[in-house]
């Protein structure tokens, strides 16, 4: 093992995907907007917008290595919020870091009904944690990840709901990203470039 090179810890969150751990260039800043078009309601757009506006600045209070920026015009972003409609039992979807030209978060129709709506905000801070990169805590289960920092049932990345950011997921968010190394426990992480 040489000095790129370290293993994971037993007791770890989880990243990566199949061999290669993706994340974005420690020090950028992802730019994200709304479709203001395709919502039940106008209502329901701004409010989901401000929703996942109130999820960025937390993650951004945290200074876990990288920045998400609010932007007006869609070609300034690198990922956009969209509805999805009817996503059956799930509430929202994000996307793992990659140097596509636009990304989409979706929020879907079940994360406004009674007993959601007023957890948008942490149910976009699961999603932006893997827009971060990171895995659900039991990504064992979902196989292709390997473990990274701490071990917690109530990671903001478990399925515990409503989500909430512990401060094991604070210190592995920035581990993971001042980490220095090309590969950890034979996967290839790959820093990437928002296209902002």
């Amino acid at each position: 093992m040489g000095p790129k090179e370290q293993k994971p810890g037993p007791e770890d969150i989880w990243v990566g995907l199949w061999g290669v751990i993706p994340r974005w260039k420690s020090g950028e800043t992802v730019n994200y907007t709304a479709y203001k078009n395709g919502w039940a309601s106008p209502s329901h757009a701004y409010y989901a917008a401000y929703k996942l506006y109130q999820a960025a600045e937390k993650w951004n209070s945290l200074k876990v290595g990288v920045k998400f920026h609010y932007v007006s015009h869609l070609e300034d972003a690198a990922f956009v919020l969209a509805y999805g409609g009817d996503g059956g039992s799930t509430l929202a979807k994000g996307f793992f870091p990659n140097s596509n030209d636009l990304n989409t978060v979706f929020v879907y129709q079940r994360a406004f009904q009674a007993g959601m709506a007023n957890n948008m905000t942490n149910i976009f801070l699961h999603e932006l944690g893997h827009v971060l990169g990171l895995r659900h805590e039991f990504a064992a289960q979902e196989g292709g990840a390997i473990q990274w920092g701490s071990n917690n049932p109530l990671s903001v990345m478990s399925y515990n709901f409503p989500p909430q950011i512990q401060e094991s997921d604070k210190k592995d968010a920035r581990s993971f990203y001042d980490f220095r190394g090309t590969s950890m426990g034979g996967y290839r992480i790959q820093d990437v470039i928002p296209d902002n």
